[in-house]
C-alpha cells in the first residue's frame, strides 16, 4: 500500500495530528503562561482552587487566603455560605481533570527555582497543555463516532471544521483552562460509549456511561441533559420510544448501576457542600444572585443577536443546526435525540440570567455540545453534496468560514470584538478590521449586570 493511499485512507487521523501541531505552534506563539494574570483567570480561578487549597495549603476552608490577602484575592474568588464559611463557587469536576497536570507542575516547581504555590509559571504551562491533551483524545473519539455513520472524507472535514472553524479553537488555546474543551472531550467519549452500549448492552458499559455523565455534570451541571441523548439514542418513532421504555423498565439492574456510578462521582462534592453550607445540594451561584428565568428565555439574543449570538459569531453552527433536520432523511434514529438535546440546551442556556456567559469569544457555553453538533454538520454536508458543483461550493464555504473564525479570534484578541457583548453598530464598524476604530469605542455598549439579575436586559455605554 503506497504512502499516499495510506494517508488518504486515514485522512481524519492526519487532520487530528495537524490540528495538534497547529495548536502547539499557536500556544508557543502567544505564550499565555508567561503572563501572571492569564491561564488561571476568570472562572478557572474557581475550577482550579480545589487543587492548591487541598494539596499545597491543606485548607479547603480557604483560611490561608488571610495570610496574604493581597496575593490571594486576585487568585481565588470565594463566596460566603449560610454557615459563614468561605466556599468555592464552582463544582470540582474540572479539578479532577486538571489534577495529573497539576501534580507534574508541582513536582517540577519543587525541583526548580519556581514558586511551588500552585500559581507560578509551571502550573500555568501545565494547564495550557492539559487542554491540548484532552482535545486530542476528544477528537479521536469524535472520529470514532463519525466513522460509525459517515465516510473518512466527511469525518476529516467535520473534525477540521469543529476544531478550527468554531470558538472551540479559542478555548483550547488562548483560554485553554476554561472548561469547554474538557467537556467537549467527555461528551465525545460519552457518545462513543452510547453507540457501543446499544450494540451490546452490559453492566460494565453502563457503569462507564454513569461515570462519564456524572463527570460531565460535575463540570457543568446543566449538561445533565446528555442523558436524554443516551436514553433516546436511535429512537425514531413512538413505537421505538415505547419499546425503549419497556426495555429499561425490564432492565432495572442497568439503571441502578448507572445511578450508582453517577453518584460515586458526585460524593466528594456532596461532602464538601455539606461541610461548608450544611446542605448536600447547595446552589453556590445563588449566593451571588445567579438564577434562571425559565419564563423569560433570551432565545433570539443567544442565537442571532449582535450582542453575542451563537450563529453570528460561530456561523458554522448555523449550518450544523440546519443539519439536524437532514438527519430525518440521512440518519433517522439520530434526529430525535439530537433535536431534543439541542432545543433543551438552547432553552436552558438562554434562561440563565447571564445568557451571554460573561466575557467570552462567542457563546462559549455551547462549545461543550460541539461533539453532538458534529453529527448534524456531517449529515448536512452529505445531504448537500449531491453533485460535484455543490461539493466544491460547500467545501469552499467551510474553508472561508474557518478563515473567518480565525480572523474573528484575532479581532477579539485586539478588542475589535468586545468580550462582554456587541451591538449592530459596533459589529459593522469593525467588520473585517483587525483593530477597533475610535468610533467603535463610542458606540460599544455593555450589559447592566444588576438589572440582568432580575431578568431585565438593557445596554449601557462603557463609560457608565
Amino acid at each position: 500500500m503506497s504512502t499516499i493511499h495510506l494517508v488518504k485512507k486515514n485522512i481524519s487521523i492526519v487532520t487530528i495530528i495537524l490540528v495538534s501541531v497547529f495548536t502547539i505552534v499557536l500556544n508557543f506563539n502567544h505564550k499565555k503562561w508567561e503572563d501572571n494574570n492569564a491561564v488561571i483567570q476568570w472562572d478557572v480561578k474557581s475550577y482550579y482552587a480545589y487543587l492548591p487549597a487541598t494539596f499545597i495549603y491543606n485548607d479547603l476552608s480557604l483560611d490561608f487566603i488571610e495570610q496574604d490577602e493581597e496575593k490571594f484575592e486576585k487568585l481565588i474568588w470565594p463566596i460566603e455560605t449560610p454557615l459563614k464559611k468561605k466556599a468555592i463557587v464552582t463544582t470540582m469536576g474540572l479539578s479532577l481533570l486538571y489534577s495529573p497536570f497539576f501534580a507534574l507542575a508541582h513536582a517540577f516547581a519543587l525541583s526548580s527555582d519556581h514558586l511551588s504555590d500552585g500559581y507560578s509559571l509551571p502550573y500555568r504551562f501545565a494547564l495550557t497543555f492539559s487542554s491540548l491533551f484532552y482535545l486530542i483524545i476528544g477528537l479521536f473519539f469524535l472520529r470514532k463516532v463519525l466513522k460509525e455513520f459517515f465516510s473518512e472524507k466527511i469525518t476529516s472535514v467535520v473534525i477540521s471544521t469543529i476544531a478550527l472553524g468554531t470558538n472551540l479553537l479559542y478555548y483550547f488555546s488562548y483560554e485553554a483552562a476554561m472548561p469547554h474543551s474538557y467537556n467537549f472531550t467527555l461528551i465525545s467519549i460519552f457518545l462513543f460509549c452510547t453507540i457501543k452500549f446499544y450494540k451490546k448492552p452490559n453492566l460494565n458499559k453502563i457503569f462507564l456511561i454513569g461515570l462519564l455523565s456524572g463527570l460531565i455534570t460535575l463540570i457543568r451541571p446543566t449538561n445533565i441533559i446528555v442523558l436524554f441523548l443516551f436514553f433516546l439514542w436511535n429512537v425514531s418513532s413512538f413505537k421505538d420510544l415505547k419499546n425503549r421504555t419497556i426495555w429499561f423498565l425490564n432492565s432495572s439492574k442497568l439503571i441502578l448501576v448507572m445511578i450508582l456510578a453517577f453518584t460515586i462521582i458526585w460524593v466528594p462534592q456532596f461532602i464538601y457542600w455539606y461541610w461548608v453550607s450544611g446542605e448536600i445540594f447547595y446552589f453556590t451561584y445563588g449566593e451571588s444572585g445567579g438564577k434562571f428565568f425559565f419564563l423569560n428565555p433570551q432565545i433570539k439574543n443567544i442565537l442571532i443577536s449582535y450582542k453575542k449570538g451563537w450563529f453570528i459569531y460561530t456561523p458554522i453552527m448555523f449550518i450544523a443546526f440546519v443539519g439536524i433536520f437532514t438527519l430525518i432523511k440521512t440518519k433517522k434514529g439520530l434526529f430525535f435525540p439530537v433535536f431534543l438535546f439541542t432545543i433543551l440546551n438552547i432553552y436552558i442556556l438562554s434562561s440563565w440570567w447571564c445568557w451571554w456567559f460573561g466575557g467570552s469569544f462567542g457563546l462559549r457555553a455551547f462549545i461543550d455540545s460541539y461533539a453532538i453538533m458534529a453529527i448534524p454538520l456531517a449529515s448536512f454536508i452529505c445531504w448537500f453534496n449531491s453533485s460535484l458543483i455543490k461539493e466544491l461550493f460547500s467545501y469552499s464555504l467551510i474553508f472561508l468560514l474557518i478563515i473567518f473564525n480565525n480572523f474573528q479570534i484575532q479581532q477579539y484578541n485586539n478588542s475589535a470584538i468586545h468580550y462582554w457583548w456587541m451591538n449592530k453598530e459596533a459589529y459593522w464598524e469593525t467588520f473585517l478590521k483587525l483593530h477597533p476604530t475610535d468610533r467603535y469605542w463610542e458606540v460599544i455598549t455593555k450589559p447592566d449586570y444588576r438589572k440582568a439579575k432580575n431578568g431585565i436586559y438593557i445596554e449601557i455605554p462603557l463609560t457608565d
